[in-house]
């Protein structure tokens, strides 16, 4: 498969990643392919170039914000995102956040990996405490097994794949529900008083990630639960130029989102007072005014869009 035409596929499936060909390659020796898992789309791509890289800049082209579930077949890969190193080996599964720049290195090897979308915002929902995202595990706890199983099915035959599919492969529910477990910190989280205002920032929108649909989410209720004052945690928003309130409301639009997009690919059609209640609003007159200032359209005419269309429109 020639080089270029490799990375287009990245693109067009995985959105804005930068392929790096090794010294003077031309063709990569591998493929990418893409497959549905129900409602969920999954990249099967295997490449020996130099490495894959994702800036701020790309990060900020993209219209949509993933979890993606990545199962090492082949090879490995040597992912770096700030400060932290993973090598996913054989077998590993990684859980890696498109809202972070990285570098995929491939150390001069094939590498062959299956990589499921994830909507961010409908997996880090209700995670509590939150996963280890940016983190390579062994497939060894039962949900991280089955997630396993479930994904390598896709390549491993019509008997595996119909497997796969008994097993419930690719509900979007049970898919979450296994991410979550699989990527269970296993403990609770830390009291953040000491850390750096930015760091503070974000362990704060992580908890607001987390915790977006609570009935008891308030300022008061977040900074008690990261060990701050209510008036600490104020500046802190202030300082990236936003409040509690507006991060809050910006992510449960977001969950809208993605649950709607999520129903329009089942072929479902839900009430959408329903899917703003279970996005955590209360008032369906906010929730309307504050969709068409952020999406610059009726929450109506989004959900027709998304059924017309894989790729829903993006936030103005």
């Amino acid at each position: 498969m020639q080089f270029d035409a490799w990375g287009d596929a990245l693109r067009a499936t995985c959105g804005y990643f930068d392929p790096v060909p090794a010294t003077r390659q031309k063709a990569v020796n591998g493929h990418f392919v893409t497959h549905r898992l129900n409602a969920l789309d999954v990249a099967d791509f295997r490449c020996d170039i130099r490495q894959i890289r994702r800036s701020l800049r790309d990060i900020r082209s993209d219209d949509h914000e993933h979890l993606f579930l990545l199962v090492q077949v082949e090879g490995r890969s040597l992912i770096e995102t700030g400060e932290t190193r993973s090598v996913v080996e054989p077998g590993m599964l990684y859980l890696l956040d498109s809202t972070r720049p990285l570098t995929i290195a491939y150390d001069g090897g094939v590498s062959h990996a299956l990589s499921v979308h994830l909507p961010r915002a409908a997996v880090l929902a209700g995670a509590v405490p939150a996963l280890r995202v940016g983190t390579a595990i062994d497939a060894g706890s039962p949900a991280a097994r089955l997630l396993q199983r479930q994904i390598t099915g896709l390549i491993g035959g019509k008997v595996a794949a119909a497997a796969a599919a008994r097993a419930g492969a690719g509900d979007p529910d049970q898919m979450f529900d296994l991410v979550r477990l699989a990527f269970h910190p296993g403990g609770a989280g830390q009291p953040v008083t000491g850390l750096r205002g930015a760091t503070r920032f974000a362990l704060a929108m992580r908890a607001i990630e987390t915790h977006v649909t609570h009935p008891d989410l308030s300022l008061p209720w977040l900074a008690a639960r990261l060990g701050i004052s209510p008036r600490q945690l104020e500046r802190d928003f202030s300082a990236h130029d936003t409040s509690f309130v507006r991060a809050l409301r910006r992510q449960r639009l977001k969950l809208f989102a993605e649950l709607a997009r999520i129903a329009s690919r089942r072929g479902q059609r839900p009430q959408i007072t329903d899917i703003a209640l279970a996005s955590g609003f209360r008032d369906i007159s906010n929730f309307n005014r504050a969709f068409r200032s952020e999406y610059g359209q009726t929450p109506r005419r989004f959900m027709e869009a998304a059924s017309r269309s894989p790729r829903a429109p993006r936030a103005g």
